[in-house]
């Protein structure tokens, strides 16, 4: 039997719930996701400019989700991040944070999604993407990719990333048999013959 090993906390922006870096996620993003990052007061020019780009993106990608949704869009007040926004109303919170690089040499840094029901089943769904450069079709992807993975967490537990198994490890699908439709004849209308 393997020996229990200690959970393996992600750097989320909020307290609640606490994130566990789950199976199927690599060493290196696990690294990542566990790292502070370096702040807005160390990064050099060209980190600024990229990680400003990423947040109006995440604004933008969730200014659309807001309207749709007839929410309302706040930024959020924190200087650990480039961005951060908050949509919500009554029923659906949403929530997009655009980390700091991680070192002052490189610009990596992280696109944190948040998805969470405040009414009915109270769901959450968190997500995340780790990249130099982020376009508004990625940012909409880890949105959606957050309201995908939404379950039910209980109260003082943690909620758990998980990556995305190896194609090795997925069970395959038997294809199924598609049944083609029975084309029934026409009746063709009798036609009158000429008088």
């Amino acid at each position: 039997m393997p020996a229990e090993s200690r959970p393996r906390y992600a750097n989320f922006p909020e307290s609640d719930p606490k994130v566990v870096i789950g199976p199927n996620i690599n060493a290196t993003t696990a690294k990542q996701l566990s790292r502070l990052s370096i702040g807005t007061y160390e990064m050099s020019v060209s980190q600024q400019e990229r990680g400003q780009i990423t947040a109006d993106l995440a604004r933008s990608a969730l200014l659309a989700i807001a309207k749709a949704g007839g929410m309302t869009l706040e930024p959020g007040k924190n200087r650990e991040f480039v961005g951060s926004y908050l949509a919500k109303n009554e029923e659906l919170s949403w929530g997009v944070w655009v980390t700091t690089p991680f070192e002052p040499g490189q610009s990596a840094h992280i696109v944190w999604a948040k998805y969470a029901e405040l009414t009915g089943e109270k769901k959450v769904g968190i997500a995340f993407r780790l990249n130099t450069a982020h376009t508004i079709d990625d940012i909409g992807n880890v949105l959606r990719a957050a309201q995908k993975n939404a379950v039910v967490v209980p109260e003082g537990e943690a909620y758990v990333l998980k990556g995305n198994p190896p194609p090795r490890f997925q069970k395959k699908k038997a294809a199924e048999p598609v049944a083609e439709p029975v084309a029934e004849p026409a009746s063709a209308p009798a036609e009158a013959p000429p008088a």
